[in-house]
């Protein structure tokens, strides 16, 4: 009696592994992929781009393109405490530092994912050219044109550690301010994470990589006053990404 009620389940289950088509995509050997991905970094943020193809079960090799901000860990926010409606600013901010990046790389498996899903483990590692972007911080500044007390004006101004104090700072200008006057350091750029695929449909990309990354500009890059100028950016990062597999 058990033995012919089970039969009818048997047979639905069955059916349901043959309609489910992840089985049989999972042996799919995809030749070609690309993905996009948003970045945490311990001084920012970013976004990349990557398009790899594949070299044999285990292997790929990829190039990628990137673009972070970058915030020196001595940056502190204040503002003009005599003016509560006052912009808040970064004393002592230079530059606004953008990390731009084209490289190229190769993945390796060090774990695979079961044919019912789960995570799959890569090692992938990547270096090229990198640009450091540096647009200077502009502020609200006061001018004292006169003798008489309160004969003062707001101007715009950018900021120079030797003229513009906590007293006479109101606050910060528009992010467009200086975009004109961006400099650029040309340098390089290498990296290296772990990637950890999940997701059970296989032309589909769902990851997150954890890694560690340095840039490094021979022209050292002022960031904040008071300190030396940077020729090399380290950053840990943790990024996710979609994307797609296909041949």
């Amino acid at each position: 009696m058990l033995l012919f009620f089970s039969l009818p389940l048997l047979g639905w289950s069955q059916q349901s592994m043959l309609r489910d088509t992840s089985l049989v995509e999972n042996r799919i050997a995809y030749q070609n992929e690309y993905r996009v991905g948003v970045l945490l970094h311990s001084s920012g943020f970013g976004l990349y781009m990557r398009k790899a193809k594949r070299d044999n079960a285990f292997k790929k090799h990829f190039w990628e393109a990137g673009a972070m901000y970058h915030r020196s860990l001595k940056e502190i926010r204040t503002t003009n405490f005599n003016y509560p409606y006052s912009k808040s600013y970064v004393y002592g901010k230079l530059n606004d530092i953008f990390l731009t990046r084209l490289g190229v790389g190769g993945e390796r498996r060090v774990a695979s994912k079961p044919f019912y899903g789960g995570v799959a483990v890569n090692f992938n590692y990547a270096g090229g050219l990198s640009v450091v972007l540096a647009k200077p911080v502009y502020l609200y500044v006061f001018s004292f044109s006169g003798t008489p007390i309160g004969d003062e004006k707001l101007v715009l101004r950018k900021y120079d550690p030797d003229e513009h104090f906590y007293d006479n700072i109101y606050g910060r200008a528009s992010f467009f301010s200086g975009v004109r006057e961006i400099r650029f350091y040309p340098g390089v750029y290498a990296r290296a994470g772990f990637d950890f695929e999940f997701g059970v449909y296989e032309p589909v990309i769902q990851s997150l990589e954890l890694g560690l990354a340095f840039d490094l500009s021979p022209v050292p890059v002022p960031v904040m006053a008071f300190t030396d100028p940077i020729n090399l950016f380290t950053h840990f990062y943790l990024s996710f990404s979609l994307g797609k597999r296909y041949n």
